[in-house]
């Protein structure tokens, strides 16, 4: 091999460490740190007990939905009260998030997935993984689909 390939070797390499300095590894997106803010939005109405709230972050579309044993459950309207009969306010506990991942999939869609723990003072917490489908409507970002379990 001859100076060319050396010298292009320790371009390509001084170029690669100068990036790696200027774009640090876990650099998220404009549309990434909007996502991880939706979830931080679903804490906060869940820890004050506000279902209404927490369902605003559901698109507001018809085909969003839940996908649930025995039956999916579609629509915010459907959503809410599903949340009102099984989590009232008393059930609620404190949510958090854990391992939250999210993958680009397209400009208007993000997949994502991890764990959520419902944690309560007196009793054993609710764990559980999540995964779903974030939708971009406009310049928000919203809960498409939600399978929690």
């Amino acid at each position: 091999m001859g100076n060319g390939y050396a010298i292009c070797l320790k371009t390509s390499i001084c170029t690669l460490l100068v990036l790696f300095q200027i774009i640090p590894l876990n650099a998220q997106s404009k549309d990434d740190k909007k996502i991880r803010q939706v979830f931080q939005k679903e804490i906060d109405c869940w820890n004050k007990g506000d279902i209404d709230c927490y369902v605003l972050l559901y698109a507001p579309v018809d085909s969003v939905r839940m996908l649930l044993k025995p039956n999916d459950i579609y629509g915010r309207d459907s959503i809410k009260a599903f949340y009102k009969k099984y989590w009232p306010r008393e059930k609620m506990g404190k949510l958090s998030f854990e391992n939250v991942r999210t993958e680009r999939l397209s400009k208007k869609y993000y997949y994502v997935e991890g764990n959520f723990i419902v944690a309560y003072p007196d009793r054993k917490p609710v764990t559980g993984k999540f995964s779903g489908l974030m939708k971009k409507i406009g310049k928000e970002w919203f809960i498409y689909t939600d399978h929690s379990g």
